[in-house]
């Protein structure tokens, strides 16, 4: 059963830019007194990692556009659930933005928490959807030479090593499933080492203590600058731009399936006052369109795919998310919450 229909809704369709086309980016009028003081974001990830640089790249947009200071508070920890609690203790008012991803959809399936992502929470953007790619140290002999990585060759160790290579990993049902894929179409296995803290993750590798790393390009790409990092496989129907170079599944190993992304998005909580919600959704959309932030995207090689769709579209993925990680758990034997059985 395939896994990616949650991530392919939105992009074959092609929602969300249309958006942007009407009112979101004229004058954006205020609620009333909306917002008179400092806004919060909580990021349900650890500091230096994707979710905290997608939410470090809105903050000046979304403070110039509102005119109060946009405050980050990283709460990693739990595969992403840690951070729940002191979202779910603020009051209903727009002055607390939750800042998760796709695994809302996963961890809500099996049990892990119990807030619903449209139902207990209101959707207000999605500003990243990237896909993922597969890293190596670039001192590691055994899979690169001449400066080159070859996938070949991490295959070659794994399938001579069963469950000896090591994937440094995060706990979230993307990446896991991704992995799973891989494994299934190359013919081997692997060692999952889970990691919440960005920089342990990223570490594990470029210290030499770890195999491969599993990741999403734009948030390593300033360690594969620096020559910590060299890309080994784009988990992609056709090779990224930003790493020419680099063999992807679909076009150089014939690998027919749609993969994964990753999706960061904002949530406020469901009976905050309609206008507020209404209000974020124009403010998300014209910060996501700003120069500053376009650049961002570019510069993280987060224009792949399009990445920004609103409240309305965004609630629609959620809901198909949920669905679909329903399916698959149910048929793979995972663990479902209760209420879905």
């Amino acid at each position: 059963m395939k896994l990616n229909t949650l991530f392919t809704y939105g992009i074959a369709a092609g929602l969300g830019l249309a958006g942007f086309a009407g009112s979101a980016l004229a004058d954006i009028k205020k609620p009333g007194a909306y917002p008179k003081r400092p806004i919060t974001i909580i990021v349900c990830y650890g500091k230096g990692g994707g979710s905290d640089q997608a939410v470090a790249a809105m903050q000046g947009p979304l403070s110039k556009i509102m005119g109060v200071k946009v405050n980050k508070i990283n709460k990693p920890g739990g595969g992403g659930v840690n951070c729940l609690p002191d979202f779910q203790q603020a009051p209903a008012d727009g002055y607390t933005i939750l800042q998760h991803g796709d695994g809302m959809a996963s961890k809500y399936v099996s049990g892990d928490m119990d807030l619903h992502p449209t139902k207990d929470l209101t959707p207000i953007a999605i500003t990243n959807v990237a896909p993922t790619a597969m890293f190596v140290n670039p001192k590691d002999d055994r899979f690169v030479s001449g400066g080159m990585a070859s996938w070949d060759k991490v295959v070659a160790y794994a399938k001579a090593n069963p469950g000896k290579l090591n994937v440094s990993n995060i706990n979230v049902a993307m990446e896991l499933a991704t992995m799973g894929k891989l494994e299934e179409y190359f013919g081997f296995t692997s060692k999952q080492v889970m990691f919440d803290k960005p920089a342990q993750r990223y570490g594990a590798v470029i210290g030499g203590k770890l195999d491969v790393l599993m990741e999403q390009p734009g948030d390593v790409i300033k360690h594969v600058q620096a020559g910590k990092l060299l890309p080994v496989i784009a988990i992609w129907p056709e090779r990224f731009k930003v790493f020419a170079d680099t063999k992807a599944t679909g076009a150089d190993y014939g690998m027919k399936w749609n993969p994964l992304l990753r999706i960061r998005s904002f949530w406020v909580k469901s009976d905050t006052p309609q206008e507020i919600k209404d209000y974020l959704d124009a403010v998300f959309a014209k910060a996501y369109q700003g120069d500053d932030h376009q650049a961002f995207l570019k510069r993280k090689a987060l224009d792949i795919v399009n990445s920004y769709y609103g409240s309305k579209d965004m609630a629609k993925i959620f809901n198909e998310a949920v669905s679909t990680y329903a399916k698959v758990f149910k048929a793979t034997g995972q663990r479902v919450r209760k209420d879905m059985k």
